[in-house]
């Protein structure tokens, strides 16, 4: 999965793994980049790829548990 700022017209599909995607102008978006559909959008300029989101650190309590 790739991280993708949206900046189409509202989109919707209907992913393999029967995940509905709804998309809006601004949006950013986990999607795979081996589909079809989001291989068109990217090709439409539709889709930006992103920086990954950054994962939240640990609470102190875990680390200290680890």
């Amino acid at each position: 999965m790739k991280t993708y700022r949206y900046s189409g017209p509202m989109s919707a599909a209907t992913m393999p793994d029967g995940r509905e995607v709804v998309l809006y102008p601004g949006q950013t978006v986990e999607l795979p980049e081996d589909n079809a559909w989001v291989q068109t959008l990217a090709a439409l300029g539709h889709l930006t790829e992103q920086a990954a989101p950054a994962r939240p650190a640990r609470a102190a309590k875990d680390k200290e548990a680890a």
